[in-house]
């Protein structure tokens, strides 16, 4: 496995071995000495098997969802993968895998798991986990958790999202403003390789956005929305985020997840940071790349920091919520 493939995670195997140890305990057991990735799968295969209850189909068709999308990164086909046969793709592809596997075997699945892990309204908690089964991205339980909580706190009316891509993190939103009864969350996403490569980050990812079946992606965060009743509370613009820009006054809560080049990052921080109202949130996603720190700098001489999220496969800081100056010094 080619680890100079992914730059962002350097030249170790130490964060991977570190992913399957984080991930390994949702099969119902400690990792054993050695664990490795190829393990982790034969012993899926095991547990998938075994699954009884309610629950069960539909908690191994959302699990079998993301062996499937791997095993197509691998070129290979998902048997093997649960076989436990060696496998090489990039190792950003294996963690992502393995985090959203893991937190489905969490998962409250009726006659599966037990119910309320999330201390979030029932309704909420149901719609994150149906999202993390069915649309493909990365945000994390962790960060879904978080999102749903601060807009049940805060009440925001105007919520921005720049990059929607399959929707896990604009789902948490829009399921706690249905849960508020009021508001509406914007998501901004062009769903083009085009524009998704616009402006370079590294050669690994830039390669990755530019193949992304970005039709499909849309399709399925459509019929996932109206699936699931929150088109009340989600509007979709369909343009790169530098052209929307202008269609905000005042923004309650705002999300800038969208490219993360140098100029791309810096000119969603300019262009919608300053119109978020004081006291207002914003969520920064992926704090710890390179290419963001200009946009952090930005932000930072406007907010107020009130919590960070910090990657448990990597223990790096991942996810910055602030809050606009001028507002409640209280999260």
């Amino acid at each position: 496995m080619d680890f100079e493939t992914f730059p962002v995670l350097g030249n170790s195997q130490v964060v991977l071995d570190r992913a399957v140890v984080q991930a390994w305990p949702s099969l119902g057991c400690e990792p054993p000495v050695g664990a490795s990735v190829f393990g982790f799968f034969r012993a899926l295969s095991e547990v998938l098997a075994a699954a009884r209850g309610p629950g069960a189909p539909a908690m191994v068709a959302a699990v079998m969802g993301h062996v499937d999308y791997l095993a197509a990164k691998a070129d290979c086909v998902a048997a093997a993968l649960l076989n436990g046969d060696p496998f090489s793709t990039t190792p950003q592809v294996i963690i992502d895998a393995l985090a959203n596997i893991a937190a489905l075997l969490r998962a409250p699945w009726p006659g599966v798991a037990p119910a309320g892990t999330t201390g979030l309204p029932a309704e909420v908690e149901s719609l994150i986990i149906e999202a993390e089964g069915r649309l493909p991205g990365w945000c994390s339980r962790q960060k879904a958790v978080c999102l749903a909580e601060t807009v049940l706190a805060e009440r925001p009316l105007v919520c921005v999202e720049i990059g929607i891509f399959g929707g896990r993190s604009l789902v948490p939103v829009a399921a706690a403003l249905r849960q508020n009864g009021a508001g509406a969350i914007y998501g901004i996403e062009a769903w083009s390789p085009a524009v998704a490569v616009e402006n370079t980050t590294n050669a690994a990812n830039d390669d990755w956005w530019s193949t992304v079946d970005f039709d499909r992606i849309k399709h399925d965060f459509y019929r996932f929305i109206v699936d699931m009743s929150l088109a009340r509370q989600v509007r979709v613009i369909e343009a790169p985020s530098a052209r929307a820009a202008g269609l905000f006054d005042t923004i309650d809560f705002l999300h800038i997840d969208g490219s993360h080049s140098v100029l791309n990052a810096a000119e969603d921080v300019i262009l919608y940071a300053r119109r978020v109202r004081p006291g207002g949130i914003v969520v920064f996603d992926d704090v710890n790349w390179n290419s963001t720190a200009l946009a952090r700098g930005l932000l930072e001489s406007l907010c107020e920091p009130v919590r960070m999220l910090t990657d448990v496969v990597t223990g790096k800081d991942m996810c910055a919520v602030l809050r606009r100056r001028g507002g409640s010094p209280t999260c």
